[in-house]
């Protein structure tokens, strides 16, 4: 005598109980896998954002200048004869930008009515500000206050260039010589 199993509906995840429809478990892993092949088949992503290069970004005498810094440090040029360059940008109301180059080294000096901040753009070398003398290269900033002697000397093989800000603007000449004791120039690094 054969023994006829009775037909129980399917259970499991796919199924609900007693032949109800799909369980909630099931709902959750197919907008699971929906999602994930949906992702798979979205058009592929594009890249970061490209990161621009340093730049001065300035509003100078009411206009816009924006130049990639190493664009800017390509465009300062020191003749054959020259050993420092000192080029103005622009100036507002509050302040002067200069562009320098110094091929060698400057004599130590102040500046009694100006303050100033300095980016060195290409170069490296050493900076000395009142009685202390620091190895500085490219993206250093340095802040001079008015009266404090200081003076930049170039190690490169090229001349360094900097973006020099003067607070309040530059007008006419604002160059005391402060040589060092005993020394009128810093010796070469």
């Amino acid at each position: 005598m054969s023994r006829r199993r009775e037909s129980r509906p399917l259970r499991g995840p796919w199924r609900g109980r007693a032949g109800r429809g799909p369980s909630p478990v099931f709902h959750g892993a197919s907008l699971a896998l929906a999602l994930a092949l949906g992702a798979c088949a979205s058009p592929a992503r594009t890249s970061a954002p490209e990161i621009p290069p340093p730049a001065l970004d300035a509003l100078l005498g009411g206009a816009r200048t924006r130049a990639a810094l190493s664009e800017l440090a390509g465009s300062a040029e020191l003749a054959p004869d020259q050993s420092i360059a000192v080029r103005e940008l622009g100036r507002d109301a509050a302040t002067s930008q200069h562009l320098v180059s110094i091929r060698e080294r400057e004599t130590p000096h102040r500046h009694d009515r100006h303050a100033i901040a300095v980016v060195l753009l290409r170069g490296h070398g050493a900076m000395l500000i009142g009685e202390a003398e620091e190895p500085v290269g490219p993206g250093s900033i340095l802040y001079v206050p008015r009266g404090i002697r200081h003076a930049f000397r170039n190690a490169s093989a090229s001349p360094a260039v900097a973006y020099v800000i003067y607070v309040p603007p530059l007008e006419g000449v604002d160059r005391v010589e402060d040589p060092l004791p005993g020394d009128a120039r810093l010796p070469r690094p």
